[in-house]
């Protein structure tokens, strides 16, 4: 099974492969994954500091999940809307943001 570590280095290389597009997004977002394997990643998608980075600085969406069902969502193993409907998906901050969120998972 794939670490959340590893889906964010697809992440990264995903948009870096399309930094144009990605970073007309500009927004940054903030995944907080508790569990063994969590921690706080920063995915910004801002012209000039394009990346992803294990970071807790500010961010306009924050994502928080449990490291396990962020790799089921990443996965395709669990969808984020019903994950979020049942609370074990939280987003704060703006919300239309995390509704692009899919780009970021190649969907």
């Amino acid at each position: 099974m794939a670490t959340p570590r590893e889906i964010f280095a697809k992440i990264e290389r995903r948009i870096s492969a399309k930094s144009e597009e990605s970073s007309r997004i500009n927004a940054v977002y903030k995944f907080v994954l508790d569990g063994p394997k969590g921690g706080t990643w920063i995915v910004d998608l801002r012209k000039g500091t394009l990346g992803v980075r294990e970071d807790n600085g500010e961010a306009h969406c924050t994502i928080s999940v449990s490291d396990e069902n962020f790799v089921k969502i990443a996965t395709n193993q669990m969808r984020a809307d019903v994950a979020f409907m049942t609370g074990k998906l939280k987003i704060s901050g703006d919300m239309g943001l995390a509704m692009k969120l899919g780009r970021l998972f190649g969907e």
